[in-house]
């Protein structure tokens, strides 16, 4: 799941790092990316994320989305 999750964010954004554990993926993309971020999760896992679910701090690195994932 996490290697699937990295590729996303790399399509997405290739100046993207999701190793840097400064970095948090919502406060980098811009709200359009986030929103390709939220689709292309969807699309990968079959999977719809509800709108609730949709706030920054389940994006806030590849650890955060998949404890998302999992409650889903």
């Amino acid at each position: 799941m996490r290697d699937e999750i990295i590729e996303i964010l790399c399509d997405i954004n290739p100046l993207l790092d999701p190793d840097d554990e400064d970095m948090n993926i919502a406060e980098f993309l811009e709200s359009q990316q986030l929103m390709e971020l939220i689709a292309g999760i969807e699309d990968k896992f079959d999977i719809d994320i509800p709108y609730d679910e949709r706030n920054e701090d389940n994006f806030v690195n590849v650890d955060t989305i998949i404890e998302m994932l999992e409650k889903l």
